[in-house]
């Protein structure tokens, strides 16, 4: 009798430091996830900033922008929207391309204020898919 009850008591507190780890584990991962996913926000509305920089003959927003929209394409793998809405990393990798694209052909924004305004809407709701193609549009618009 002592021995299945100190059996159960080993067993009751085994128990009971398991379920304290895993709470821990949790909530450390929860923490990690949250971090992550806003940093991508954070890299998605930083791109709203590089842009308002472009002007005539000053272009070095684009590489600005390119910065922003790679640490959110590297995040997005890893962030809780791609789940959400599916593909988000092929999408900010489109991004970089019409960037990238906008850089080497020294164009100005046709509609900058549209863009700047979508892309702070998307940082606010990163899992917007109408917001995203539609600056998607306007940057095969340029």
């Amino acid at each position: 009798m002592k021995m299945s009850k100190l059996i159960l008591g080993v067993c009751l507190i085994a128990s009971l430091a398991l379920n304290v780890y895993l709470f821990k584990y949790q909530m450390n991962r929860n923490n990690k996830q949250q971090k992550i996913d806003l940093d991508f926000k954070a890299s998605i509305g930083r791109i709203s900033g590089a842009l308002d920089s472009v002007t005539d003959g000053n272009y070095t927003g684009y590489l600005t922008a390119i910065e922003h929209a790679s640490k959110a394409n590297a995040l997005s793998k890893y962030s809780s929207y791609n789940h959400e809405t599916g593909n988000i990393t092929g999408t900010t990798s489109e991004l970089i391309n019409q960037f990238r694209n906008l850089y080497a052909s020294q164009k100005n924004l046709a509609d900058k204020e549209r863009l700047i305004q979508g892309f702070q809407q998307l940082s606010a709701e990163p899992n917007n898919r109408e917001t995203m193609d539609n600056i998607l549009m306007l940057l095969n618009k340029q």
